[in-house]
């Protein structure tokens, strides 16, 4: 997946880009959420004209938010901050656009193109429709103008392609909005796009196998393209937790219970050495891929079979520690099922064995009261910040975690 040269030089491609970009987007999918921030907010310190800096924070932000549910919400700075990120790589586009060189101008279209396209992606998320529809028939003009100026400019058609994608399968209700902004959508354009842009992309060919991997798991249902990608990014990310879990996923989904099973004792082994750097992930395993529909029956009647083949499969030289995870956690499934005496008896059961972190701890609560969708992700959301998770005595947390809509405003 390396990027190929442009016909026109890029003006704000620089050893310092290339830094954060690697270290940036590897701290991404190894789940290091502060890391990656710090990695592209260098770039920005070290090139405060440079507009990529803020479009990769603003784009971090995004993946981040899109990963664990209702983080704006529970964390207004880093809305902020990914507002002003946008705010900020529009100004300097401007600058760019400015100018007569037109290897300059092409690069303040692409990135004036990309942000536009993240304000207006915020806006659909904040239910601004007619916002969202002009901010997007913006970057799409933008983005039309970078691959007319340099149709090697194959970042820009990650945009396109999303673009078209995301048309194809917006909700009928705001069809006729999008219809107005020129937003007719291409499904199979969109993809052929995306691909263009992972074959052949300068700065985001991984985003674009990533993005595309997703739409394959979520949308598409062809697992075994998306298992292709995967592999693909575990090639170039290969300790990356994120990637080994999709892994794992995906070969759920395809009837190889054994590989997926193999492939999550991996990552609890990770779990084991560190578990509470593991557990600030743990959000994001649960939540990356269904958003607003995190912890919903059908993803958790899946978890339930899953977790109860992996005990049903627990070996006698499996780590004691394995055997407690893998109850607790089938347990909280049946909770979500409202099988409440099957999870009793999970809960039961990790607390009678050997202990894990603060598996018996959640047992216990557990069992005073069911842990239902609202405190799973209050717990959830406590240690992906890296707080102290305190049970809740009466009455609902402030961030409900069973709002519909916990960005709408």
């Amino acid at each position: 997946m390396l990027a190929s040269d442009s016909a026109l030089a890029s003006t704000i491609d620089s050893p310092n880009v290339q830094t954060a970009l690697n270290d940036g987007i590897r701290n991404l999918y190894d789940i290091e959420y502060e890391a990656s921030r710090a990695d592209f907010r260098r770039l920005i310190e070290a090139e405060p004209d440079n507009p990529l800096g803020y479009l990769f924070e603003s784009a971090q932000i995004w993946w981040q938010s899109s990963a664990e549910y209702g983080l704006f919400k529970g964390t207004p700075t880093l809305q902020g901050l990914f507002e002003d990120d946008v705010e900020n790589a529009i100004k300097k586009s401007k600058n760019l656009l400015k100018s007569k060189d037109k290897a300059v101008a092409t690069d303040g279209h692409f990135v004036m193109g990309m942000a536009l396209g993240t304000k207006g992606m915020w806006k659909i998320l904040r239910w601004h429709w007619l916002d969202a529809c002009f901010e997007g028939k913006k970057a799409l003009g933008h983005l039309k103008a970078t691959v007319k100026a340099d149709p090697e400019y194959y970042d820009a058609y990650l945009g396109l392609g999303v673009f078209d994608y995301q048309a194809a399968h917006l909700p009928a209700v705001v069809k006729p909005v999008a219809i107005f902004c020129g937003a007719r959508g291409n499904e199979k354009r969109g993809l052929e796009r995306m691909r263009l842009a992972m074959e052949k992309g300068r700065y985001l060919s991984r985003q674009a196998a990533q993005y595309m991997a997703s739409v394959y798991i979520i949308d598409q249902q062809d697992y075994a393209r998306a298992l292709t990608l995967i592999h693909g990014l575990r090639a170039d990310y290969p300790e990356s937790p994120y990637f080994k879990y999709l892994e794992a996923v995906i070969k759920f989904r395809l009837g190889d219970w054994s590989g997926s099973l193999a492939q999550v004792k991996e990552i609890f082994g990770l779990y084991r050495s560190d578990p509470e750097r593991f557990q600030r992930k743990l959000l994001t395993f649960v939540c990356g891929l269904s958003g607003p529909e995190c912890l919903g029956r059908h993803d958790v009647g899946l978890a339930a079979k899953w977790f109860h083949y992996a005990v049903e499969s627990v070996k006698p030289d499996d780590p004691p520690e394995w055997a407690t995870i893998v109850r607790l956690y089938r347990g909280h499934a049946a909770d979500l099922l409202r099988k409440r005496k099957d999870a009793e008896a999970d809960y039961r059961w990790v607390l009678d064995h050997a202990d894990f972190h603060d598996a018996r701890a959640r047992a216990r609560e557990c069992l005073k009261a069911p842990c239902d969708k609202r405190r799973d992700l209050r717990y959830l959301r406590a240690l992906s910040k890296g707080e102290p998770y305190r049970p809740e005595e009466d009455g609902r947390d402030e961030a409900a975690a069973d709002d519909p809509d916990p960005e709408k405003k």
